[in-house]
């Protein structure tokens, strides 16, 4: 006669390998996607989609007799003109992006550290978001700047077309002002880029078909040399499409060293 506990443990892992092996045929097997027509993110059926659901949050949180003064007070801790300016240091030089209500979608501005330390800094815009799109008849919205260190003199500014995840991306000159002559830019793609050197950008994004994963990143890296067409640019890593990413990047250290890495993300976990 078996042991009734031996019994029990030897029926639940016949039920878990039966499961696990349930589990692998299911995740083997691509199952449609019934929510694709989402990713055409300004169509009319998604954006009837959306709002309907913002409505129907809307309603809930705004019944809530908390809703009216909380909203007043985190607008007024956000758009507070005496908010901190947050500091980007570059060396004696202090950069900011700033938002109020004269700069909706933002201005990138500079001033001395010294200047930084007083009651009320004196502040140079250096590039204005909202004029730009008005200039390129785009919706800008900035994604942050990709600076060439040490110096942090050159920078690619990300630039998203509505706050969409697929950036574009100009190399500016901070010092100027002004973005750089026939200098590094990066059509629309979902992308990662780093600076190799003066010359030289590790660029992941899409390069045409074939390159993207399942997921919606690229999976392909390539340095692209300055002077050249961006479809030259020579390919040195390239994933599986099953990946989540992979993303390039440059380390450096106080002493002038550079390591160049390249990460490739293959599940989420």
């Amino acid at each position: 006669m078996s042991h009734p506990i031996r019994s029990i443990l030897v029926g639940a892992l016949a039920l878990v390998a039966t499961a696990a092996l349930q589990t692998t045929a299911f995740c083997q097997t691509e199952l449609p996607d019934n929510y694709k027509w989402l990713e055409d993110v300004h169509g009319k059926r998604a954006m009837d989609w959306v709002n309907e659901h913002n409505a129907a949050s809307a309603q809930i949180l705004e019944s809530d007799p908390r809703f009216a003064k909380l909203q007043a007070e985190a607008l007024k801790v956000a758009e507070s003109p005496d908010r901190l300016p947050m500091p980007d240091i570059h060396g004696n030089t202090i950069y900011n992006f700033w938002q109020d209500a004269s700069h909706v979608r933002g201005i990138l501005r500079r001033t001395t550290v010294s200047d930084y330390l007083t009651k009320k800094p004196h502040w140079k815009t250096i590039l204005d978001i909202d004029a730009l799109g008005k200039k390129d008849h785009k919706s800008w919205v900035s994604s942050g700047n990709v600076a060439l260190e040490p110096e942090n003199r050159l920078t690619l500014v990300g630039l998203s077309e509505g706050g969409e995840d697929a950036l574009t991306y100009r190399e500016f000159d901070l010092k100027s002002g002004n973005f750089v002559k026939n200098g590094f830019v990066i059509p629309k793609s979902k992308m990662t880029v780093s600076w190799l050197d003066k010359d030289h950008l590790l660029v992941a994004k899409d390069w045409g078909r074939g390159t993207m994963t399942t997921s919606g990143y690229p999976y392909v890296v390539k340095i692209w040399t300055r002077g050249t067409a961006l479809n030259s640019a020579r390919e040195v890593y390239r994933g599986a499409k099953t990946d989540v990413g992979v993303n390039p990047s440059v380390m450096h250290d106080g002493q002038g060293h550079r390591l160049a890495l390249i990460s490739r993300g293959r599940t989420f976990f």
